[in-house]
C-alpha cells in the first residue's frame, strides 16, 4: 500500500463477515491486521443507501426508513397550517 502511496482511516476502515445466525458467535472473534493497523469488524454496513447487516437482514434497513419517514412527516406536521390541504395531501 505505501508503494501505491495508500493509507488506512483507521476510523472508517472496517469489514463485514456474512454469516448465517447460527454461525455469528464463531465470526466476533476475527481480526484482521495490516501493516501495524487493526481492522475492526462491524455487524453492519451502509453501502449506496443500503443497510446490511452480517446475516443479510432487513431490519436495521428497515428501522432507517421507518424513523426517515416519522422525521419527515413530523416536518409537515409542523408546517401544515401553512400550506393548502394539496400540498399537504402530496
Amino acid at each position: 500500500m505505501n508503494s501505491n502511496v495508500l493509507k488506512l482511516n483507521n476510523n472508517k476502515t472496517e469489514y463485514i463477515v456474512f454469516s448465517s445466525k447460527q454461525h455469528v458467535k464463531k465470526t466476533e472473534n476475527l481480526h484482521i491486521k495490516i501493516g501495524s493497523s487493526y481492522i475492526n469488524l462491524s455487524m453492519s454496513i451502509r453501502n449506496l443507501g443500503n443497510i446490511l447487516d452480517n446475516t443479510l437482514g432487513i431490519e436495521k434497513q428497515v428501522n432507517s426508513i421507518s424513523k426517515s419517514c416519522y422525521y419527515q412527516i413530523r416536518n409537515i406536521g409542523l408546517i401544515h397550517k401553512y400550506i393548502n390541504d394539496k400540498s399537504c395531501k402530496t
